[in-house]
């Protein structure tokens, strides 16, 4: 056991891969800022099935029109929704408009549960499960308020903004003018997470002193290439290559951007340093969300509503333990076969270039997949004043009606070696984030659902798909064997200890007395501990998502039998899109479902 942890250091150190999914904006204000919903569907259209399509279609109106950055992600023509995309915002985090949008989430469910269900088509009745389902869990919440966290050092807004902002597409010309308005924002929308932050404060739920200094770094990071900043390198070059701009019109946009980076966007993070560094002192809590007042309470919440699964805290814990229990045995029958197998450098294989892996994994899963539809992928690197803050990669999903346009960013400081690259674009590329994501948004007619964040479907896909690759490698087919079931099990240990520091109390001690068993060293110990509790169910989403995927294809294989494949059940399974794993199991045997699907 203690060959195989060898390679656990580097995975402790690592962030999680992922999507930088719709609606990060704004962070402590996640569903539905919704008008009066009960009146909405009274009038109009005469069949339930049109009522319920013209409420779902003004219900996602007025969701994406609320925040710009939100807005131009997930649509590339507002006007073709008929949104009016004139109001700038970054969204707030007053406790005013969490308070409003928890009573508006409460006129939507209202409203939603006045259809008659069984009067509604087997597609509109999946959607009004899977919006029932969520705004019953945003709604449970609802006493949490001051328990988020916008801020972390990879997670958090300030070190994600600067990837969205650089990432904005500059479609036409009035998207130059929108971008400009929206970054003169950011000093307010930081202001409100300041404002946030010092209520936390005051209820002494304020995060801890070394999570300010990381996030101070980050800052920092960012703020040191002031005067050359790459948002205007990457705004410049947009600019340049922008058609039916005069020479005078580029050089005033370039100005103009210049003049509100160094006017609004680097004293906004100038500003968020200052007051952060002013709380240092403010959280007393070191450890888990366990010692906090109704610390447990919000961390089942959050479990259930970053997971998807809503089998409650000691279930998962102990469908976490069985699978730590069965790899562990896995391993141990995969080394004994091949001793000498694992002191093999998995840096003697020569990587590929990412373009070419994404194209060699586009044709190793027509076996198992379904079809893709073809879209073009820019790979893309991190800048090397957030390589230290962000993930190793992650997709940038595209807007629904233009889902040609994806980016994979991929972080140098990750030092891939030519598996880990494989697997790694795997998982944000073929079969993972970008296929699932272009795949659901060319056959789903339903723009709602696209904006439902459901971060166990997404992320636990994604792993699950990961894990698929390591059996497509073809460098080395035992040795890559091994490799997954050491991500595995690492990913299992991290889920089953973030239950264990956040759910039972787990002390930083405790923590590298359970891994000295597993053979991982204090330093890798304390570095988990810290990812954990800087990021509360981080790990659950990835692997909890993916022990759901395992079950649910072991559950469709026993109601299938002879006739179950596993394209069969990828496609059921895609199809249904983005959900709770209730309702996900719920529809891949649904008959109703199943006949309008076919």
């Amino acid at each position: 056991m203690n060959d195989l942890f060898r390679h656990g250091k580097s995975f402790w150190s690592r962030k999680k891969t992922g999507s930088l999914w719709k609606f990060l904006i704004p962070a402590a204000i996640p569903l539905l800022l919704l008008g009066a919903a009960g009146v909405w569907f009274l009038s109009g259209p005469r069949t339930e099935d049109q009522r319920f399509r013209s409420f779902t279609r003004q219900l996602f109106c007025q969701e994406v029109g609320a925040n710009t950055l939100n807005l131009h992600y997930t649509l590339a023509d507002p006007a073709a929704y008929g949104i009016d995309s004139t109001r700038i915002s970054l969204g707030t985090m007053e406790q005013s408009a969490w308070e409003a949008s928890s009573m508006q989430a409460e006129n939507c469910l209202s409203a939603l549960e006045g259809f008659s269900r069984e009067e509604l088509s087997p597609q509109n009745r999946l959607t009004y499960d899977v919006l029932r389902d969520y705004l019953r869990t945003r709604l449970e919440g609802t006493a949490f308020y001051l328990y988020d966290e916008p801020l972390s050092p990879t997670l958090g807004i300030q070190a994600q903004l600067p990837v969205l902002l650089a990432e904005y597409p500059f479609r036409t010309k009035g998207d130059i003018e929108t971008y400009l308005q929206l970054l003169t924002a950011i000093p307010e929308y930081f202001q409100s997470i300041i404002d946030f932050e010092k209520e936390k404060a005051q209820a002494g739920l304020f995060m801890s002193d070394a999570s300010v200094s990381n996030i101070l770094r980050q800052c920092d990071a960012f703020l040191s290439s002031k005067d050359d900043n790459y948002l205007r390198q990457l705004f410049d070059q947009q600019i340049d290559s922008f058609s039916n701009l005069t020479i005078d019109e580029k050089i005033s946009y370039k100005q103009q951007n210049q003049d509100i980076l160094n006017a609004y966007v680097m004293p906004a993070y100038e500003n968020l340093m200052k007051e952060l560094a002013n709380l240092l002192g403010s959280g007393k809590n070191t450890g888990g969300l366990y010692y906090l007042p109704q610390g447990k309470e919000y961390y089942a919440w959050l479990v259930k509503s970053t997971t998807g699964d809503d089998s409650g805290i000691e279930a998962i814990e102990e469908r976490i333990r069985q699978e730590i229990v069965q790899v562990s045995g896995e391993v141990q029958t995969l080394l004994s076969s091949d001793h000498g197998l694992t002191s093999i450098s998995l840096d003697e294989y020569e990587s590929q270039e990412p373009a070419e892996i994404i194209s060699s994994l586009q044709q190793m899963i027509t076996r198992d997949f379904p079809e893709a539809p073809q879209v073009s992928c820019q790979i893309k690197y991190v800048h090397d004043s957030l390589q230290d803050y962000l993930s190793p990669a992650f997709y940038l999903t595209p807007a629904i009606d233009d889902t040609d346009r994806n980016v994979i960013y991929i972080n140098p400081a990750s030092d891939y070696n030519a598996l880990e690259l494989y697997t790694t674009l795997a998982h944000e590329g073929y079969p993972g984030h970008l296929y699932q994501t272009v795949l659901f948004e060319e056959n789903s007619d339903e723009p709602l659902r696209s904006i439902l964040n459901y971060g166990g479907y997404t992320e636990g896909w994604a792993t699950y798909v990961e894990m698929y690759a390591y059996s497509t490698w073809t460098e080395n087919a035992t040795l890559a064997a091994i490799y997954q079931k050491d991500r595995s099990l690492m990913l299992g240990l991290a889920s089953f200890l973030d239950i264990g520091i956040h759910y039972r109390g787990y002390t930083r001690n405790q923590v590298a007395e359970f891994l000295a068993k597993f053979g991982i060293g204090r330093e890798a110990s304390d570095a988990l501990y810290t990812n954990i509790v800087e990021a509360p169910a981080n790990y659950l989403k990835y692997y909890v998502g993916y022990l759901n995927f395992l079950d649910l294809g072991k559950y469709l294989e026993e109601q299938l039998q002879d006739q179950f494949s596993l394209k069969e059940y990828h496609a059921r399974v895609l199809a249904i899109g983005p959900c709770s794993f209730t309702v996900l199991k719920h529809y891949l045997t649904d008959p109703d479902y199943l006949r309008w699907a076919a």
